[in-house]
């Protein structure tokens, strides 16, 4: 997915050390917040991909709102355990476990976004931004190893 790519990439360099005048506290909050995007889109346009009418794929990707996919990170985990009751196989165990951490790690990411995006107080450092980028790297590779089953 580029664009998954791109933003990744872009947080990358936004944050990449340097001398420390040249890093600005601007670069690493653009950097969380590209991110956070990473995921938000990742998971947008694979939901906009089942969607039936082709043409309006990235259309419908737009209606998701930040908030609404918080609430729902927030419920998979329950809402997984009540689908899969006491009988499920390994493999959905597993599979399970991958999307409740997805979940938790996509708040963690809205939190992060949220917070470089408004609480002017905070300075982030370097290892903090770094961390934000390999959550969202770690989350894209975790979807992309689930992304096809059906539980998912």
């Amino acid at each position: 997915m580029d664009l998954i790519d791109d933003f990744l990439s872009h947080a990358v360099r936004l944050a990449a050390p340097g001398p420390p005048s040249d890093t600005q506290q601007i670069d690493f909050r653009r950097a969380v917040s590209a991110a956070y995007y990473a995921v938000f889109h990742l998971l947008t346009m694979t939901a906009a991909e089942s969607w039936a009418v082709g043409r309006e794929r990235h259309r419908f990707a737009r209606l998701f709102e930040h908030g609404k996919l918080r609430t729902a990170s927030l419920e998979l985990p329950r809402r997984l355990k009540e689908r899969l009751g006491d009988s499920a196989s390994p493999d959905d165990r597993k599979t399970a476990d991958i999307l409740a951490a997805i979940a938790k790690d996509f708040v963690a990411l809205q939190q992060d976004r949220n917070s470089a995006d408004y609480d002017n107080s905070r300075v982030w450092s370097y290892t903090e931004v770094e961390n934000v980028i390999l959550r969202a790297r770690d989350l894209y590779l975790g979807w992309i190893t689930v992304s096809k089953t059906p539980l998912a």
